[in-house]
């Protein structure tokens, strides 16, 4: 499957008011009304500015799945999502490709229905948890997920869409060489670890650039290895 990117330079960000910082996470971690709002200012204020996106919305109305709401705000905000401006090929650094081909990119991720089945079976009872330990989780290459991100040619994320599973907004990371299945983090959770990492990874540029400056953002403790990973990934983009 060959997808067209369609950048879109999206300008600066600044995350000089931390008190503001803390309420839009505070907000996006709760249940409230309030939730989907904080979200988008979430979306918009901390993650866009920092990416390559297309310059229209997507168009779910035709999308045969219940879209996480974390999902459908990013969607909503652009079709696709890029952190590198060029020479991504769509899994380098972080991509948020468009819900056009959702099952066509689930299906080329994991080689195929046959290969989706396999790896179904073989990771059955087999998927490391949060803690690293392997759990009974269910496969991402169950019925209900679908591969729409991607950080490298071989690690790609996939997230539950069965609103009547337990799993419904969880997120699993895959290694295709390593053949590996993690539990990564929630839906939500992913976009508040996303800004964290990019603004520690734009830090780390600026502090490269300016050796006065000193990095304020430390490494989050006590995230998931695949989190580490994506982290790093994001890191390196940023500081290109």
């Amino acid at each position: 499957m060959v997808v067209q990117c369609i950048s879109q330079t999206c300008g600066e960000l600044s995350f000089d008011d931390k008190y503001e910082e803390h309420q839009v996470v505070k907000q996006v971690r709760t249940s409230s009304s309030s939730s989907t709002s904080s979200t988008n200012k979430l979306i918009k204020t901390m993650l866009r500015p920092h990416f390559h996106c297309s310059p229209r919305p997507a168009n779910l109305q035709n999308v045969k799945r219940h879209i996480h709401p974390a999902l459908s705000a990013l969607w909503n905000e652009a079709e696709e999502w890029h952190l590198l401006a060029s020479d991504h090929c769509d899994v380098y650094g972080f991509n948020v490709w468009s819900p056009a081909w959702l099952e066509e990119s689930t299906e080329m991720v994991f080689d195929g229905l046959d290969g989706r089945k396999k790896w179904a079976i073989e990771h059955k009872g087999k998927v490391v948890d949060e803690r690293g330990h392997v759990s009974r989780l269910e496969s991402c290459a169950s019925r209900g997920w679908v591969c729409c991100m991607a950080f490298s040619e071989f690690d790609y994320l996939v997230i539950c869409l069965a609103a009547n599973k337990a799993n419904y907004g969880n997120v699993h990371h895959i290694n295709t060489r390593s053949g590996k299945e993690s539990y990564c983090c929630t839906m939500d959770d992913l976009l508040l670890h996303l800004a964290y990492f990019v603004r520690e990874g734009k830090e780390r540029k600026m502090a490269e650039e300016n050796p006065m400056m000193k990095c304020k953002t430390k490494p989050r403790p006590g995230i998931s290895r695949p989190l580490k990973m994506l982290r790093r990934s994001i890191i390196d983009a940023l500081t290109r």
